[in-house]
């Protein structure tokens, strides 16, 4: 970077750049004479993130580009044209830069120390009403930019929570239709093998009876223990009848509730038969196992419709856009559903407190999911592995009123009443952007009327929010 005194620009120069468009010539002659000519290459850094913001930057000619970091990633911001304005602006507060300046080709700017903002504002009045302009329009566009950044972010939670909670069901539906699959190509076999024998209607009759018994049958829970027992004792009895792989039957007939004296019985009926006990226990076998595969098959796909049905619910979905009745238990119960493989990476406990006797209130239900996220995912943040989530829900005077209380380190007392302010976090740097409990306190105070507040100590943090049932419902008098 090549730094050298602002005279070097031509007072023509000046003229064309909008934000001194329209200036006398003394005033342009004060510019060249308080600030300074930047002569950067492409790819050269101008300004780092954290250093002091301490110079008002005007690009004169080529291309800079300012990037920030939101939610652990450098994101571009803008990239600016000739004419821009950008750094340190008269009025602003900021003592650090939010983010880096690079310029992407070889550029020319113009930079103005801070120390000179009284005397240019006083010298050049036009020039701070539209800066202040300049200023305002960027810290809307900043909003603009990390709300919707913090939405992505909640959306790519929301996605990567679905694709932990389908993975399991799907993977369980594939393997229990390829075992499907392969169970009924030996079932088919047996078919043919049973016709072959010299078995009568009274033989497949026993063996009948006996499959639809273990069908409908529950067995009764065993200990480990019990298990192996039971397994040995079986394998035994399957061995001494001269069945193939008994070990193998022998699990399968446990697991349905099969007794030695049942196997006996049906001994006694089709072991006259050459082969018939064989293909008997194998039909068995096989049709006790592809009825424990299709039962397989159905609960994996009722999970991935529950989980369907939860996103719909959580991005609320094939719905208007209005206010409507809401039970905000719902929501709740599909963000948890969302959320669930974070809550078991952490081992976190959720303990509900649900009021039964809930009424609904009229709110949107997109962004009272929002609140939630944000609320959960926070104060699964917040724990240490094993930690507690708390959730009560209940009446409170004209409102609904959900209390989400976690057991982690809690808040600093000296952050606790900043934590709703736009851009604060406590986060590491680019860990968090400050603005998702701007977005939750402006959803419930400003969209639904409501309001929301937090007490926090070592051990116990606990955010509480009011929704008032009725647009005419008056918050409790604490909160009112």
């Amino acid at each position: 970077m090549r730094i050298t005194p602002g005279n070097d620009f031509s007072l023509d120069q000046l003229r064309t750049l909008q934000v001194f468009e329209g200036l006398s010539e003394d005033q342009l002659e004060w510019i060249r004479s308080h600030s300074e000519r930047l002569e950067v290459s492409a790819d050269e850094v101008i300004a780092r993130a954290n250093d002091p913001a301490d110079h008002m930057y005007v690009l004169v000619s080529g291309t800079f580009q300012w990037k920030f970091g939101v939610g652990g990633q450098t994101t571009v911001f803008n990239e600016t044209r000739p004419g821009t304005v950008g750094g340190m602006l008269p009025f602003s507060r900021a003592t650090k830069n939010t983010g880096e300046a690079r310029a992407v080709t070889d550029a020319v700017g113009l930079q103005i120390h801070k120390d000179h903002f009284h005397e240019m504002l006083h010298e050049i009045p036009v020039l701070g009403q539209r800066l202040v302009s300049i200023m305002s329009d960027r810290v809307r566009r900043s909003t603009q930019f990390i709300d919707h950044r913090e939405k992505m972010s909640a959306l790519g939670k929301m996605a990567a929570g679905l694709a932990h909670e389908l993975n399991n069901p799907a993977s369980a539906l594939k393997r229990s239709s390829m075992e499907l699959r392969d169970r009924l190509n030996n079932m088919l076999k047996i078919g043919s093998a049973l016709v072959s024998l010299d078995a009568s209607a009274e033989d497949i009759k026993a063996a009948a009876e006996l499959r639809d018994k273990l069908l409908v049958r529950t067995p009764k829970e065993l200990t480990p223990v019990q298990r192996g027992e039971r397994e040995d004792e079986m394998s035994d009895w399957l061995e001494a009848h001269g069945i193939p792989e008994p070990w193998v039957l022998a699990e399968n007939l446990v697991d349905v509730g099969a007794t030695i004296e049942e196997l006996e019985q049906l001994a006694d009926l089709i072991g006259h038969v050459e082969g018939g006990l064989v293909l008997g226990l194998r039909w068995i076998h096989g049709s006790t196992s592809m009825h424990r595969m299709v039962g397989e098959i159905i609960s994996a796909s009722e999970r991935i419709a529950q989980l369907v049905q939860s996103i719909k619910v959580h991005a609320h979905m094939d719905r208007n856009p209005d206010k409507q009745p809401v039970d905000i238990r719902d929501g709740i119960e599909s963000t948890l559903t969302i959320l669930g493989h974070k809550l078991r990476k952490k081992a976190i406990k959720v303990k509900r407190e649900y009021d039964e006797q809930m009424p609904k209130v009229p709110a949107y239900p997109g962004e009272l999911n929002q609140v939630w996220t944000n609320l959960f995912d926070n104060a699964i943040d917040a724990m240490d592995e094993g930690g507690t989530l708390t959730i009560k829900t209940g009446k409170d005077g004209g409102c609904v009123c959900a209390r989400i209380c976690d057991n982690g380190a809690g808040i600093p007392k000296d952050v606790v009443g900043r934590i709703f302010e736009p851009f604060f976090t406590t986060k590491p740097m680019g860990e968090g952007t400050g603005i998702g409990l701007d977005i939750v306190h402006r959803i419930v105070t400003v969209q639904h009327g409501g309001d929301i507040k937090v007490e926090s100590e070592p051990g116990n943090t606990c955010f509480t929010v009011w929704f008032p049932m009725t647009p005419t419902s008056r918050l409790p008098a604490s909160q009112a």
